[in-house]
């Protein structure tokens, strides 16, 4: 069976990674002197559990 004819992986519908959410509040950006901190947190991209990083469902 060749990748095309695979069937997409319903939990990451075939992009291979579940992409990290981010997230802005006032509450993260706290009393930091930092300008870059602006209180958006995200979480990381990491590689679908159920396909493992393919794409498809094997």
């Amino acid at each position: 069976m060749t990748e095309e004819t695979r069937k997409p992986c319903p939990t990451c519908q075939g992009k291979k990674i579940i992409e990290g959410v981010c997230e802005v509040s006032s509450e993260w950006s706290g009393s930091s002197n930092d300008e870059l901190d602006d209180g958006l947190h995200c979480t990381p991209d990491e590689d679908c559990p159920t396909c493992k990083g393919l794409g498809y469902e094997e």
